[in-house]
């Protein structure tokens, strides 16, 4: 098994090691595709990731109380790899199946196929779809987890901030849920048109200014009820509550944050309203890809499936997304890429 590891900031390597046992209940991968997380792991490759320099105590980040160094780092979770090895009890995947997982990069991975086992989501491939999809199934599960949490309706209005790869997808969500209309916001005008042909009615560029005033333009002097924001960015996040119909609107913040947030001020349209003093808008969290508990009515499990089967039907399209690939080899060529030319890119990938 060899493994990709994030040596030091800025610097790839690989290591070799021991293929792991399987167990009664898991099966033994060989991967095909791996995706790079262009937010998460990034931030790990770029050493900004908060976790370096903290540890999780209670479910809060503490300051570590050492110097130990964090790195290596192993991590991703978008596989798309074949079965060629399966444990005794395994009834649902035979060898030869082509699956979908939340595998780190090695060549080799082991899943364990219980609900409650690692990795985080493990799909077979439906019939008949480009298995290149499975690549985008956990990015996938962040915009639904999106589209749930914004409690979006059909005739509703909605807004997509940020159009990596998440916020195209969300836009397909929207689309598929009868939301109307739908406009997107990127400054990258190749990603604008992915959005028009993925089904967003309009599109902004935000470095014209006055988003939320095109916004109400748009849509007939109003702000809109809800807006998925995906692009990571404080000042974005700010301008996602300006968009928001006055105590009422709901902002769902998918992006990952970095740094004290200078752009995003709270003592305006937050707290206080152009048309209501109570406020314009609330900011949501997302919170159903969490571990399976009796009763719940949405979980990480039924995210991923319910991913899967709109990947498999056609009606989340990934045509496209995937702008680059990499030998496993060369995977240090494909994270600077990522890292110096973003606006280049809407997702890259590694290849075996």
């Amino acid at each position: 098994m060899k493994k990709l590891l994030i040596t030091a900031p800025y610097k790839i390597g690989y290591e070799e090691v021991t293929d792991e046992p399987l167990t009664t209940s898991s099966i033994r991968i060989r991967s095909i595709f791996n995706g790079i997380s262009h937010g998460t792991e990034m931030n790990f490759f770029r050493g900004m990731a908060p976790h370096l320099k903290n540890h999780i105590d209670g479910g809060l980040f503490q300051k570590r109380t050492t110097d130990d160094n964090p790195f290596p780092v192993w991590h991703g979770y978008e596989t798309v790899g074949e079965v060629i090895e399966i444990g005794t009890e395994v009834k649902d995947f035979k060898i030869g199946d082509v699956v979908w997982s939340g595998n780190c990069h090695a060549d080799i991975s082991v899943c364990d196929t219980t609900v409650t086992g690692r990795p985080f989501f493990l799909e077979r491939a439906p019939e008949g779809v480009d298995i290149s999809a499975g690549i985008f199934l956990a990015l996938g599960g962040v915009a639904y987890d999106g589209l749930l949490t914004s409690n979006l309706r059909i005739g509703e209005t909605g807004v997509v901030s940020g159009l990596g790869c998440i916020g195209l997808i969300c836009v397909q969500l929207m689309a598929n849920a009868g939301i109307k209309p739908i406009i997107a916001i990127d400054p990258l005008e190749m990603r604008r048109k992915k959005a028009l042909e993925f089904g967003a009615d309009y599109v902004i560029d935000p470095g014209k200014g006055n988003v939320a005033e095109q916004i109400r333009d748009l849509n007939s002097g109003k702000g809109v009820d809800a807006v998925i924001e995906t692009s990571g960015n404080w000042k974005a996040l700010h301008e996602a509550v300006r968009c928001c119909a006055s105590n009422y609107g709901r902002v769902v913040a998918l992006g990952f944050y970095q740094g004290d947030g200078r752009d995003l001020r709270l003592g305006e349209e937050f707290h206080h309203s152009t048309f209501n003093p109570m406020g314009a808008s609330s900011i949501l969290a997302i919170n159903h890809r969490c571990e399976p508990a009796p009763g719940r009515a949405w979980d990480r499990i039924r995210v991923y499936h319910t991913l899967a089967r709109m990947f498999g039907g056609g009606k989340i399209k990934t045509d496209g997304l995937i702008t680059h690939k990499f030998k496993f080899e060369d995977a240090q060529e494909a994270f600077d890429l990522i890292d110096k030319h973003p606006e280049e890119i809407l997702k890259v990938i590694l290849t075996f």
